[in-house]
């Protein structure tokens, strides 16, 4: 049986993951902070930074999988920017320095990015050659996969996957959208004319796993091939509730309520066009390449 480290796989998109690795006959191994019991799969403690009996996981494994990253949605004060990036880099650093190490490397490491990395870019779209954008998620992004793709590791293939917003039923942006919606306040944010590139969790999952055989070291983006804007999300989301209407909420207000219960606003009004170009080009198919399909597998 194939044998797959998974960073973080106690998260939303490392649960999906290690569910689905399991499906394929894989062996998930979760690399987690904090060892729960009754988990489903094989737990070994790590603190996401420095090297330790966990490294030993890494020697013989087929792949290794990096989700690990604390939530971006919490406001970003000073001292929360210094963990967003941390979190990322420091983990990624820690698996570089194990993966490098070991006698018996994977043959492949996949590692979490985002579409943050090209910025706010209006309606630009942006296949992986699109330039790094200008602020803080362009930035964290970058040196997150500055920790990932170098230095090069002879015979193990460094991919990053800049994830769009990931829509799953249990977790993530689409149980807190649908309460909005439910309640008559799922309107468009701002004038909703940003881009938000999506894909279903399921999906994402299959992607990483995907990327093993299919793709070149270096950035891939990760998301469905059909973004859609704000208006457009909020749209489909109230009709999928039987909420035909909510007035759009001004930016001023969008980030002052955000504020209120500890959220970053300013994510509801970046436009990321991100399309997947080079998934396109090598042949993945999305099982719900559409908002609608999507919607129709998590909105009962």
């Amino acid at each position: 049986m194939k044998r797959a480290i998974v960073a973080g796989g106690t998260g939303f998109v490392g649960r999906h993951l290690c569910q689905e690795l399991s499906n394929q006959g894989w062996e998930p191994v979760v690399l987690t902070r904090k060892v729960q019991s009754g988990a489903g799969f094989r737990q070994v403690q790590w603190d996401g930074k420095n090297q330790g009996e966990w490294s030993a996981e890494i020697n013989g494994a087929d792949a290794v999988f990096n989700l690990s990253g604390a939530p971006v949605e919490q406001k970003w004060t000073p001292e929360y920017r210094q963990v967003i990036c941390r979190s990322r880099v420091d983990s990624t650093a820690a698996l570089h320095q194990a993966v490098s190490a070991a006698d018996s490397k994977p043959r492949a490491w996949v590692n979490a990015s985002a579409v943050g990395f090209y910025g706010d870019r209006g309606d630009e779209v942006l296949g992986e050659s699109a330039r790094a954008g200008v602020g803080f998620l362009p930035d964290v992004c970058q040196a997150w996969e500055r920790a990932c793709l170098t230095p090069v590791i002879e015979g193990v293939k460094q991919v990053c996957v800049r994830n769009g917003h990931v829509l799953g039923a249990d977790d993530g942006l689409l149980p807190v959208m649908l309460k909005l919606a439910k309640s008559f306040l799922g309107g468009a944010a701002g004038d909703g004319r940003q881009w938000m590139p999506l894909i279903h969790v399921r999906d994402l999952a299959r992607f990483y796993i995907w990327c093993i055989d299919h793709v070149n070291s270096g950035p891939i983006n990760g998301c469905a091939p059909e973004p859609v804007t704000n208006a457009q999300f909020m749209s489909q989301l109230r009709m999928a509730v039987g909420r035909p209407f909510s007035p759009p909420v001004p930016k001023p207000l969008l980030e002052f309520g955000t504020g209120l219960v500890g959220m970053q606003g300013s994510l509801m009004t970046m436009s990321h066009r991100a399309v997947p170009t080079l998934a396109q080009s090598l042949g993945f198919r999305w099982e719900f390449p559409t908002l609608e399909s999507m919607l129709a597998d998590l909105v009962k």
